[in-house]
């Protein structure tokens, strides 16, 4: 090494004429770059050198880390490179929403994978809408237990699976995701309250009386998640048509409730004391014939209904007119009022059914 003040004065010049030159047109005569310091900062012409130095780099280290970025080092992998990891700067998107009016079950990133998702349920049917934070495309796949299906999530796209039937054993479908990693949710439970009386064909609205009287035939349907109470299918000497099933609801705005079911139904005969049901359990077949069907709430243990002891013939019940108005709620038509005077009381029951179910659907 030697000192400028060492040099002679012809150098000295030359050097001198150099650094000016350099600050006013960037000294192209061959001068090192990678001593440049930036001190001209964005006031540098654009080059397509990515060695140290080029662009805004401000110090050493700067432009260390633009030329790894520029050489492919980055700590996010490439889009045709296999995603077997997650790095720190890629996670999970926030879960798109279900479809309008749909009850969401779950909503969260999928363990171990970078894909997030919604579980929405519909009467006896779930679906997963999925949106995944990986540049390569991802899995989704829903099971009921018996059938699984497959949808693709594109890299940082969203998509929505098809619908597929709840596990009848327990109203549940297990959601699983695959981004370079796999992983599960545990299984996630239909909890949606549905009109029961939905796949009635020719749904005749009849009196309000301790319950809310249909006429039709067809499938009847539970309200929602619970366990079957009493089961009497044509052996039950008290109501009329011989059958009556009682089931207690394990959630939602009704949860620890007893619904009745009675008269003129053949029950479904895989039912009994205990087993589960939901929205997507049939209870059993409307016979369209008198007396038809009556449903509303009952007590656990016992074969009749709540308001057994009030009750007198073609009152309509404060009890018979809640019951309808949960029913109305889920879009079940209304039953018909008749004369009033009799088990005037609510006590222990919503009396804003339309409220609360909007608000937990």
């Amino acid at each position: 090494m030697f000192r400028l003040n060492s040099l002679s004065l012809p150098l000295r010049t030359l050097l001198a004429t150099c650094t000016l030159a350099w600050v006013a047109a960037g000294c192209s005569s061959g001068s090192d770059t990678n001593d440049i310091q930036g001190d001209a900062g964005g006031a540098q012409p654009p080059t397509s050198d990515s060695g140290p130095g080029a662009g805004d780099a401000t110090s050493t280290d700067s432009a260390r880390a633009d030329s790894a970025s520029d050489s492919g080092h980055s700590d996010a992998p490439h889009a045709d490179a296999p995603f077997d990891s997650h790095p720190e700067d890629v996670h999970a998107p926030a879960a798109p929403a279900c479809h309008a009016g749909d009850r969401t079950e779950f909503s969260g990133p999928i363990p171990s994978t970078v894909i997030a998702v919604s579980v929405c349920s519909l009467c006896g049917e779930s679906y997963v809408v999925a949106a995944n934070g990986s540049p390569s495309a991802g899995d989704v796949t829903i099971a009921n237990g018996g059938a699984t299906t497959h949808t693709t999530v594109p890299a940082n796209g969203t998509a929505t699976s098809a619908k597929v039937t709840d596990d009848g054993s327990n109203g549940t479908v297990t959601v699983c995701g695959t981004s370079g990693t796999h992983g599960c949710l545990p299984a996630t439970e239909n909890k949606r309250y549905c009109d029961p009386y939905r796949a009635v064909g020719s749904l005749v609205p009849e009196r309000i009386d301790q319950g809310v009287d249909y006429a039709g035939a067809g499938a009847i349907y539970a309200m929602g998640p619970g366990t079957i109470d009493l089961y009497m299918n044509r052996n039950d000497p008290g109501w009329p048509g011989g059958t009556f099933v009682s089931y207690k609801l394990s959630a939602g705005p009704a949860n620890g409730k007893v619904i009745y079911l009675a008269e003129n139904i053949d029950l479904n005969r895989a039912l009994h004391p205990g087993a589960y049901v939901f929205s997507g359990t049939s209870l059993g077949n409307l016979v369209n014939a008198f007396p038809n069907s009556e449903s509303g709430w009952g007590v656990e243990g016992a074969g009749y209904t709540a308001e057994h002891a009030c009750y007198t013939e073609g009152c309509t019940t404060a009890l018979g007119m809640n019951f309808n108005d949960l029913l109305v709620s889920l879009h079940a038509p209304s039953g018909i009022r008749e004369t009033t005077g009799c088990c005037t009381s609510t006590m222990g029951y919503p009396g804003n059914w339309s409220t609360l179910i909007n608000g937990w659907q």
